[in-house]
């Protein structure tokens, strides 16, 4: 199947520490093929395998669930 994008606010960053704390912990998870975090725009793009993970799975994974909160801007 092919690749998904999804973009996401993300709440709760201050810092680039912020912003690759997030890109590591996204890249780790099963079928991430990419990761993009912008902690001035509170943003971030990740490009996954929808067959390996799911958006549901991106959005509780566990940098998510303790220190930022992220929501779906858009579906590409």
């Amino acid at each position: 199947m092919a690749e998904q994008r999804i973009l996401l606010e993300i709440a709760g960053m201050t810092c680039d520490g912020c912003a690759a704390s997030i890109e590591h912990a996204l890249q780790r998870q099963k079928g991430v093929r990419l990761v993009k975090v912008n902690w001035r725009a509170k943003a971030g793009e990740v490009a996954f395998d929808p067959e390996e993970t799911t958006v549901d799975d991106l959005l509780e994974s566990s940098i998510f669930r303790r220190h930022y909160h992220a929501s779906i801007k858009n579906v590409v």
